[in-house]
């Protein structure tokens, strides 16, 4: 029998966030992250660009997340704290599938090598925070191995649980977690945050 699926949010996620971009797809609004952040070496950090989470939804228009040409160039000290070089030893999550539920995901993003199924709108990521956090999950490094995400050889669903703009939207995760469930997804990973608690979603779950 199919273990059931684990589904990832709050304190579980939040431990995956904690990884660099294997290779950061869509990451480059103006505002920039504070450069006073040191590595695990004890030297000054790397500044990146900053990521939005959602947009404005007053603005008239939403000009997408351009694509970065910034790229880590060096662990960190919460990559070194989880010890991902040991785990890649003993595996690279190949054969498991990670749905992830957030702004959706750039099919042909850097470091995901063809390993994106993205359903409906989720390949249309203007925000660009699914993209990123897929790169976290199963980003292989590119040229760059010990870069790479936590599980460089998981395959990602991408799915929709916002609008385009990045907006939260309770029937959106709803069906995204239905539709995750239906696929038979070793793991869910929900990265959209709402504010209330939702009867529908509860049930989903």
């Amino acid at each position: 029998m199919r273990p059931p699926a684990r589904l990832l949010h709050g304190a579980g996620l939040a431990a995956a966030l904690l990884l660099p971009a294997a290779l950061p797809a869509q990451a480059a609004p103006p505002a920039r992250t504070p450069a006073d952040l040191y590595a695990a070496d004890g030297k000054k950090g790397q500044e990146l660009p900053g990521m939005p989470a959602a947009f404005d939804p007053r603005a008239e228009e939403a000009l997408c997340t351009p694509a970065s040409k910034e790229q880590a160039k060096k662990q960190d000290w919460s990559r070194q704290r989880l010890d991902l070089d040991r785990l890649h030893r003993h595996t690279t999550g190949a054969g498991v599938t990670v749905a992830l539920i957030s702004t959706g995901v750039a099919p042909g993003a850097a470091g995901l090598d063809g390993r994106v199924t993205a359903q409906g709108q989720a390949a249309d990521d203007c925000v660009g925070q699914g993209t990123f956090l897929a790169g976290l999950i199963a980003g292989t490094g590119g040229p760059t191995p010990r870069l790479a995400g936590v599980a460089p050889g998981a395959k990602i669903l991408a799915l929709r649980g916002t609008d385009r703009r990045g907006q939260p939207d309770p029937a959106l995760v709803t069906a995204a977690v239905r539709a995750a469930t239906t696929a038979k997804a070793d793991v869910i990973a929900v990265a959209v945050a709402l504010p209330r608690k939702d009867t529908a979603l509860t049930r989903a779950v």
